[in-house]
């Protein structure tokens, strides 16, 4: 991994330096090291850089708003944030941060967390090789996208190509009768005209398709039509995470990464509706089960899997009241004022319903107790 630490203090780097230095066994190849975090964007233009350290309280600017700059610009870096102050630890939430470190750092705390930064880097690793090995790769979270080898998006002629190669991929696995077809893609339309269309649609995506290396890339056999390309997905990376018996905090990490937002969110196509509420139950539900099951959970992917679940499921009351009390357990006041407001504003607001006297009294004693304290 490439790695590149930015903190304002000389001393804080160079002890950093010295205890990775130490942990022989990732491979670590030290790319800068900077006071000034201005300076590193010009080495990000230059460089793949795949981990940066960042402190968290320099004096000129906060951490938090160079992490978001960063991963705005550069989104494939992972970030572990070092603090001084534990508080503040819990501000890493607000971004995707891979870790946390407390200073002094220690290299046992140090291990773990480049542990987590290396199974997060393999793993995109395997990604990349899945584009390459398939020539072709599907992204359906959070937007459709066929990429090429080069990570290129494949351009469509129309909007119903697309939607056929779709089709023809999620049931690659079996062979489909153009009725079904049909059906599905053009179900308004009379019989002999989706005949027309069919087959207009089917040259125009083979011709879009031998563009990358099959010269035969839909077959046809007896009115039947199966795609014959060997294709990633990221559809099938979330399948096989979700299907596990257990799950650790690679395997959740990595179900997160992947479920960047509903299948195929963007498109109204009314075949997708099914799959799209079904992944959706089945995600959350893993979620849920981590979140309820695992003892010691790292906060940050508690937070993480407590705001996805709710992202899932914006009006669930018991997911608002697990993270409005993992909020309270963390001493985020600010944060817990806002969130209160988002529930008062989702349920009294938008649903005409009073916020449960649960969370309202769980709420007003958490701010109480601040009051008293003088906090």
């Amino acid at each position: 991994m490439n790695i590149v630490i930015i903190d304002d203090e000389k001393l804080a780097i160079d002890v950093l330096t010295i205890v990775l230095e130490e942990l022989t066994q990732f491979s670590i190849c030290m790319k800068g090291s900077f006071t000034d975090a201005m300076d590193a964007f010009d080495l990000f233009e230059r460089e793949q850089i795949d981990l940066v350290f960042l402190d968290m309280e320099m004096l000129d600017v906060h951490g938090l708003q160079i992490a978001k700059l960063m991963l705005a610009k550069y989104p494939q870096i992972q970030l572990i944030f070092v603090t001084a102050h534990s508080q503040f630890a819990v501000d890493a939430f607000d971004v995707a941060a891979t870790d946390y470190l407390l200073k002094p750092v220690h290299e046992q705390r140090l291990e773990k967390a480049m542990i987590k930064a290396q199974q997060i880097y393999d793993s995109r690793r395997e990604t990349q090789t899945d584009i390459i090995d398939a020539n072709l790769y599907v992204r359906v979270f959070g937007g459709f996208q066929l990429l090429d080898t080069e990570q290129k998006t494949v351009k469509w002629r129309t909007k119903k190509v697309s939607e056929l190669f779709l089709f023809l991929w999620l049931h690659q696995k079996k062979p489909l009768l153009n009725v079904v077809i049909m059906e599905n893609l053009w179900p308004e339309v009379e019989p002999e005209r989706a005949s027309v269309n069919l087959h207009t649609t089917i040259y125009q995506l083979r011709k879009t398709l031998k563009q990358y290396g099959s010269d035969n890339p839909i077959l046809l056999v007896n009115n039947h039509y199966q795609l014959s390309m060997k294709i990633g997905s990221d559809y099938e990376q979330l399948l096989a995470l979700i299907e596990r018996e257990q799950h650790d905090e690679q395997s959740i990490q990595q179900i997160l990464n992947c479920y960047e937002d509903d299948f195929l969110a963007a498109e109204e196509y009314s075949w997708a509706i099914r799959i799209r509420l079904r992944l959706k139950q089945t995600v959350v539900n893993v979620l849920e089960s981590y979140v309820a099951d695992t003892k010691g959970i790292n906060p940050l992917l508690k937070l993480s899997c407590l705001q996805k679940m709710l992202e899932i499921e914006e009006y669930n009351e018991q997911y608002m009241f697990l993270l409005l009390q993992f909020l309270i357990e963390q001493n985020k006041k600010q944060a817990c004022y806002q969130f209160y407001e988002t529930i008062q504003e989702k349920l009294l607001g938008e649903l005409n319903i009073p916020v449960p006297e649960k969370m309202s009294e769980l709420y007003k004693e958490y701010m109480k107790g601040h009051e008293a304290s003088g906090m």
